[in-house]
């Protein structure tokens, strides 16, 4: 019969864990629960900085709650739903833990759960936001330098079209020639206007959409333009003695 005794003893053993661990999980539920939601400000890896709103929940029968920041009392509510608004710039920086009192119509308090966190100065939170934003800006900033820069490095000067046409973008005038174009619906728009080269005299410039009016002056002035330039005929002899001369360095 000793030999027995092992087996009978890990038997109880189990058989007194299996009933005390339903027991032992019913004997503190949580009676209060708060939870800490952002108004204004920066909140965000465990870090907050501005107005807060810190809520509570409850039994049926809670009358009343005390809200802490730390040992600080943050201010009490008296009517459901309890809740407290509150800034960060008014209480030390650093960890912080926040927690809740609250009192039943039978007088008896109960304690909620602790949250912490790390409270923010404003000044640290302008160098978060900084942090985060400034890498997106830097991206945008690198995205319109490509735009306008890698174009003027490799782009040549364009055919420009039927005088009095242009695209969705509309039509420009060149600041230099004066000559209508139109402007390029993929060129990048830098809020003042578009990056355009002239088609007529290749400058490089900022141009905004021109006026109906401005268009038709440009308009008038480029076919007066195209009028005036004289036509050069080519001589046959001249063509084959430049093609004699250009075989020279032929290898």
């Amino acid at each position: 019969m000793k030999k027995h005794y092992p087996s009978l003893l890990i038997t109880v053993v189990i058989l007194s864990l299996l009933l005390t661990l339903p027991v032992s999980a019913q004997e503190d539920p949580p009676e209060l629960e708060v939870k800490l939601s952002r108004d204004f400000g920066y909140g965000g890896f465990g870090e907050i900085q501005g107005t807060f709103t810190i809520r509570a929940q409850g039994p049926d029968n809670l009358q009343a709650v005390r809200f802490y920041l730390n040992e600080i009392l943050l201010g009490e509510d008296t009517d459901a739903p309890f809740a407290v608004q509150f800034n960060t710039d008014n209480y030390p920086s650093g960890v912080t833990t926040f927690s809740a009192v609250g009192v039943l119509d039978n007088g008896r308090e109960i304690s909620s759960n602790e949250i912490t966190t790390k409270v923010l100065s404003n000044e640290q939170s302008k160098d978060r936001t900084l942090g985060l934003v400034g890498p997106i800006l830097g991206i945008a900033a690198v995205a319109i330098a490509l735009g306008a820069v890698i174009p003027a490095l490799l782009g040549k000067k364009g055919k420009a079209g039927p005088i009095g046409e242009y695209s969705m973008a509309g039509g420009t005038v060149c600041p230099r020639c004066k000559f209508p174009f139109s402007r390029n619906t993929l060129s990048p728009n830098l809020v003042v206007g578009k990056l355009e080269r002239c088609p007529h005299c290749g400058k490089w410039s900022i141009r905004a959409r021109a006026s109906q009016a401005e268009l038709a002056a440009a308009e008038e002035r480029l076919r007066s333009a195209q009028d005036e330039t004289p036509t050069i005929e080519s001589d046959p002899q001249d063509s084959l003695r430049r093609a004699l001369d250009d075989s020279r360095y032929d290898d």
